[in-house]
């Protein structure tokens, strides 16, 4: 049974009816209660994840944090999920799930012999059952067997590699998510019985293959899963989606169909991809690489010329992708009118470009945000090595396959809700309110317009994010306002999308790289295209399934994207460890107590410590501001000049000082500054 407690957690309520939890042995759950019909965490127990410091704690919670001495934290450790006793002196009297079940070590060596060094700190001793064969530097996995207040108890897992191995780094962080890097015999077993009879398929499917059908993807993409086509006919536009049928291929009930549902998502980390589906499918089998026959499901729109959706049919097909473009080259011919060497493509372009900016117009009336966000780019070398670092940028090319991607979801999940089908939703849900009016009072300390009055209506977060662009707070604002978001999930139940003002939302349109794409696929199949032999059956089989289809995938998703943004600062590390000393323009981009944020012009992020500073400074909270003895003058959002000072490969992540511009860079030395670390990894 799944555990009561983290049930409260979860649902972040007091209480729960007794429909969702069932009955309960009260004797099992002492800080319980039953008052029809809902079961009560009792009055002076909260339940929240524990901030574990080195000599006291937080209990943080929705609303209100609580603070805890260090000797009323019973055994618990940082980001436990734990029930406290309210009080004089509150203090932690359960711990309802653990945080830590993996651990990272590296295995030392020492006169007495060989010790196992955790990755990240941990707060007591590593006790380690098994690797009489390990030897020095040996990276390992640990899994933790049991906690008290003085041990963590493990055994080991796997060997992950070794110290000098190149991309051990790497490595490192994809073992810490304990993420697949390799597919089992079983699986890759599964994949060779993979049987597709092309000629019989030619004959239940739509033939596009006359049609000027393209893809555009990065220059270094290599599954690509959606194509497009574009006809202008009786003043309408014809647009097509195409995008690989990857259902066909990865059955349910497989080995190769259990492990994409494991993994849910491919990982794009900065050197290197891994994919949910083994590469024999997703470079090769479901791309849709030009001048192959490739099997498609096809989203087929006449769209008006102000934007409309009008008509659509869903069809599995089978095009020939004309050519493989990159955003690139496409951009080259948009923006700067460089020749592709095809005009055909050149005009369908054109028009392709009118219509995307078309349903830019429409997403924008309706209610869309468009937040500026940051993503690093990363050019290395076939070791992993990093030769340069960007700040990816999205042009025309990359809003048209966004614009049509977003349509084509939309279709398509209009269809399933009207049809009253089983689906799988992408949802966004309104922001709290609470934390949107502390963002926008945020904002207002920079000294710009906001409306308290409508926290639900995205039109004044459009008019703020548009008034900040192009501002040197742009980053700034849309950071604060992205904070106060909620995270978008899947669903099984249609809720409107609060970012995109939409309606009808789904992800349909990449099915090699995300898993709920395939599960859409799979009931289009079933009860669009009329292929299920038992349509009851299979109608409560969906239906039952989803909601641990939804939960599962939102956990992997969410998994994933903190993996992909470890590995991007460890990388942007391994980019500056040898620049210490080296001058960079930058942008304060966060406070907090004890310093604050900047991001450099290339994108890289960093922590300036106020220890480093040459005065005593103060916070002023009202004008987002510290502000030192000697009068100057530090906020959010101003461009300053600093200087790398160290660079913790360990903690991914490092530390600068602030130049004052009164003094020469060659008189100018944080004579004051003291590395934290303990090592280098």
């Amino acid at each position: 049974m799944k555990q009561i407690y983290i049930m409260f957690y979860e649902h972040q309520t007091r209480k729960l009816h007794k429909d969702l939890c069932g009955e309960l042995d009260l004797t099992l759950y002492p800080h319980i209660l039953f008052e029809d019909p809902y079961y009560v965490l009792k009055p002076d127990i909260l339940i929240g994840r524990l901030d574990h410091k080195k000599t006291f704690g937080f209990l943080r919670q929705e609303l209100e944090d609580v603070y805890l001495e260090g000797r009323d934290l019973l055994d618990a450790m940082h980001d436990d999920i734990v029930l406290v006793k309210e009080g004089v002196a509150p203090r932690v009297i359960y711990v309802c799930k653990r945080a830590l079940s993996l651990v990272v070590a590296t295995v030392k060596e020492t006169k007495k012999g060989l010790f196992f060094e955790p990755d990240t700190y941990i707060d007591r001793r590593l006790e380690v059952d098994g690797g009489e064969d390990l030897v020095f530097g040996h990276v390992v996995m640990l899994e933790v067997e049991s906690i008290d207040q003085f041990a963590v108890y493990c055994k080991v897992k796997k060997i992950i590699g070794h110290l000098n191995d190149p991309d051990i780094n790497t490595l490192k962080i994809v073992a810490a998510y304990d993420w697949p890097q390799t597919f089992s015999d079983d699986v890759m077993a599964s994949v060779h019985d993979i049987k597709i009879d092309f000629e019989q398929e030619k004959k239940e499917r739509l033939d596009l293959t006359h049609q000027l059908i393209i893809t555009i993807d990065g220059k270094d993409a290599k599954d690509l899963d959606d194509a497009i086509s574009l006809e202008v006919k009786d003043d309408h536009y014809i647009l097509g989606v195409h995008i690989a049928d990857v259902s066909h291929y990865v059955k349910e009930g497989t080995a190769l169909d259990d492990e994409a549902y494991r993994r849910s998502t491919s990982s794009y980390l900065a050197d290197r991809v891994i994919p949910m589906l083994p590469h024999k499918l997703s470079n090769d089998w479901c791309s849709l690489n030009p001048h192959e026959i490739k099997l498609t499901l096809s989203c087929i729109m006449t769209i008006s010329k102000e934007g409309k959706v009008e008509g659509y049919d869903i069809q599995k097909s089978f095009i020939e992708s004309k050519r493989r473009m990159t955003y690139d080259e496409v951009n080259q011919f948009l923006i700067h009118n460089k020749s592709l060497g095809d005009e055909k493509i050149e005009q369908m372009l054109i028009h392709m470009n009118e219509l995307s900016q078309q349903l830019k117009v429409i997403r924008k009336k309706r209610g869309e945000i468009e937040f500026e966000s940051s993503e690093l780019g990363f050019i290395v070398d076939d070791k992993g090595r990093v030769l340069d670092v960007y700040e990816r940028k999205t042009d025309e090319a990359e809003e048209l396959i966004e614009s049509f991607m977003l349509i084509a979801n939309e279709t398509v999940a209009f269809h399933m809700f009207h049809a009253n089908l089983p689906s799988i939703y992408r949802i966004h849900e309104q922001p709290d309110n609470i934390k949107l009016k502390i963002a926008l009072q945020t904002v207002a300390k920079l000294g710009f317009p906001v409306n308290l009055k409508q926290l639900g209506n995205p039109k004044p977060l459009q008019i703020l994010t548009e008034h900040t662009a192009q501002t040197p707070y742009q980053y700034v604002v849309h950071m604060i306002l992205l904070r106060a978001m909620q995270k978008a999930k899947y669903s099984e139940a249609l809720s409107p999308h609060y970012g995109l003002g939409a309606r009808f939302y789904t992800h349909f349109t990449s099915p090699i790289r995300r898993y709920p794409d395939l599960m859409l696929h799979r009931l289009i199949h079933r009860f669009v295209l009329g292929e299920s032999k038992d349509y009851k059956k299979d109608v409560y089989h969906f239906e039952s399934m989803m909601p641990d289809v939804a939960q599962h995938t939102s956990d992997q998703e969410r998994k994933s994207i903190q993996m992909e943004r470890d590995v991007s600062k460890l990388k942007s590390c391994e980019y500056m460890q040898d620049k210490i000393g080296q001058v960079y323009k930058a942008t304060i981009s966060q406070m907090m107590p004890s310093g604050m944020f900047v991001k450099l012009s290339n994108g890289i992020e960093g922590f300036v410590p106020l220890r480093v500073l040459d005065d005593y400074y103060m916070y002023d909270e009202a004008n987002l501001t510290f502000v030192g003895n000697r009068g100057k003058r530090y906020r959010l959002g101003d461009t300053i000049k600093v200087e790398l000072l160290d660079v913790d490969l360990a903690q991914k992540k490092m530390d600068f000082g602030i130049i004052d511009k009164k003094k020469n860079k060659k008189d100018y030395q944080h004579e004051t500054y003291r590395s934290k670390q303990k090592g280098k990894a």
